[in-house]
């Protein structure tokens, strides 16, 4: 839940609202950490010497404070609110803007980090352009997105999602934005049941209760919150590896073309 768009339907009070949530949890929920995880070691096989980052939507600064132990990162966000927080973890190098119009020259960074953003953002194409516009030849996006129309769900009505992916637009729009894929993968391979079924159980009781729509985010004991970080831990090691028939989500590396920095 990242880099937040203007919604005509949802006032600022709710994406405050999820912000907060998402600062609560981010250091230590085993969804937050899992993803932050995949998205480093992807960043890290890239083996980039002390590259210049820019997390394009950086919500509540999470990522963006171990991307500023890996070289000098930059963080973006349309919300006022994500400026904020994030400041308030004591990082700095921030700018709230679009990430549809970015104020920032061209091939200025040597990675850009797209995490669970694009599906918030109404015209991604545009995005992705100018996340290929700002990197240097060479330099690599690391994106993640929700996967499988099928998975549409009250979850995603609520963060505020205009879609969920599949791998053949996202190859699509990574090429004409003038990006090559390197890597792409389904994540969240081995939850993939589970997520059926919940989502499937979400929609069912919006139908018959009604109301505003909520997300998936289960309060889980400590000790089960553990498990599912080691049982992430265990899927990403086997991405690392392979790629991943099926999953919630999707994991791209694409790079610019040229040489690499």
């Amino acid at each position: 839940m990242r880099g937040w768009p203007w919604f005509p339907t949802r006032g600022p009070s709710m994406l405050d609202a999820h912000l907060t949530e998402m600062r609560e949890l981010e250091d230590h929920y085993w969804w937050f950490i899992a993803r932050r995880r995949v998205a480093l070691a992807l960043l890290d096989d890239a083996h980039l010497a002390a590259p210049k980052l820019l997390d394009a939507g950086c919500g509540a600064g999470a990522l963006l404070a171990e991307l500023s132990a890996r070289g000098r990162a930059v963080g973006v966000d349309l919300s006022p609110s994500a400026i904020a927080i994030t400041k308030d973890r004591g990082l700095g190098g921030l700018i709230q803007a679009d990430l549809q119009h970015l104020p920032i020259a061209r091939e200025a960074f040597d990675a850009v980090m797209l995490c669970d953003v694009l599906e918030h953002v109404l015209d991604d194409e545009q995005a992705l352009r100018e996340a290929a516009r700002v990197l240097r030849p060479g330099g690599i996006a690391v994106i993640t997105l929700p996967a499988l129309a099928f998975l549409w769900s009250t979850h995603d009505q609520a963060l505020g999602h205009h879609r969920r992916y599949h791998p053949s637009r996202v190859r699509r729009i990574v090429i004409d934005a003038g990006l090559t894929v390197e890597r792409m993968s389904f994540g969240l391979f081995l939850l993939f049941p589970v997520a059926v079924v919940l989502r499937g159980f979400q929609r069912l009781v919006h139908r018959r209760r009604g109301g505003p729509p909520q997300t998936g985010i289960i309060r889980v004991p400590a000790f089960l919150n553990c498990l599912l970080v080691r049982l992430m831990d265990l899927e990403n090691a086997l991405l690392h590896r392979l790629n991943l028939p099926i999953g919630v989500s999707l994991v791209v590396v694409a790079r610019k073309g040229g040489r690499p920095p």
